[in-house]
């Protein structure tokens, strides 16, 4: 829905389509704080406790799990991402990683997550293992410019 930011990439009407459409077919839902404010309703998320809010309306919208990446987007030295199944909240915290090399992160976070639900964890277990691939991620990223940098997939096997 965003990119880097607060741009929106999606038109309100594709956002509504979204939240109507997607998410009842949602096994997970990865939204950062900005696009978690977009599908709550709620507008800017700044506190763990917005985040909280946000992720069971998103849930009773039909999400089964909402997993929303703060990341380091909130303040504190911790990056903070809250999974939420409808019944209990879980809080995954890291200290955050300066310089941040994150370009990619999300769609990491994603993709691991996938990948740990394909071999059969459950979702809260694929989310705790994706956390540690995508922290390790951004650990190992690398600057690609003065400006930005990408996450390195194999700094999960660099760290074992």
């Amino acid at each position: 829905m965003v990119c880097k930011g607060e741009d929106e990439l999606l038109s309100p009407e594709s956002a509504e389509a979204i939240r109507e459409l997607l998410l009842p077919l949602a096994t997970v839902i990865t939204p950062n704080l900005f696009e978690s404010g977009v599908l709550s309703g709620i507008g800017k998320i700044s506190t763990l406790d917005d985040m909280k809010e946000a992720a069971a309306v998103i849930q009773r919208q039909g999400a089964k799990t909402v997993v929303i990446k703060g990341g380091k987007a909130l303040g504190g030295d911790k990056a903070v991402d809250l999974f939420y199944d409808g019944a209990e909240y879980t809080v995954f915290e890291t200290d955050k990683i300066e310089p941040a090399y994150n370009h990619g992160a999300g769609c990491t976070f994603a993709a691991a997550i996938t990948a740990g639900l394909a071999t059969g964890l459950s979702t809260r277990e694929a989310v705790a293992k994706a956390k540690d691939f995508v922290t390790a991620a951004i650990r190992a990223g690398y600057a690609f410019n003065n400006y930005v940098g990408p996450v390195f997939h194999g700094g999960y096997r660099l760290n074992r």
